[in-house]
């Protein structure tokens, strides 16, 4: 079996130039815990839950924006809220996307793409052609969804 089989083709990306809090709002919507970031294709980077902990000040982005999306403000208060919040965060994706990515080929042997999640500590791994193009994504929930139909 290869990463062809469980990996999801449909996936969600961001732009290097992407506001921080919009990527944030894709991962919060979409419920991912990274999502590659593409120049045209092709993979240049991962955003993940860790990369949106804001330096010195502990808060976890995606929360911060499911609080507030939680709260009763109008349109135009959570659009300000955001607009400043962008401000104070500083920023794109390129500011805090990991830009050493480790990625897997659709032929990858299912049991090698498990030892690399094990090893590297991953989550989600893109997965790519022969020019680094974005062909799919997968994620330990695909492992978990594998054994559990093997069950």
């Amino acid at each position: 079996m290869t990463v062809q089989d469980i990996m999801t083709t449909n996936v969600v990306t961001v732009a290097k130039d992407t506001p921080i809090t919009e990527a944030a709002a894709l991962l919060e919507k979409h419920a991912l815990t990274g999502m590659p970031v593409l120049e045209d294709t092709r993979v240049v980077g991962i955003v993940t839950e860790g990369d949106f902990i804001l330096k010195n000040t502990h808060m976890h982005l995606p929360s911060l924006i499911h609080i507030l999306g939680s709260l009763s403000f109008d349109r135009r208060a959570k659009k300000m809220i955001k607009t400043e919040y962008q401000t104070l965060s500083g920023g794109t994706v390129k500011d805090i996307m990991t830009r050493d990515v480790i990625t897997v080929k659709s032929s990858t042997d299912i049991m090698e793409a498990l030892e690399l999640f094990r090893s590297k500590n991953v989550n989600p791994v893109p997965v790519v052609d022969g020019k680094n193009n974005l062909i799919g994504i997968i994620s330990k929930s695909d492992f978990v969804k594998l054994v559990s139909g093997l069950l």
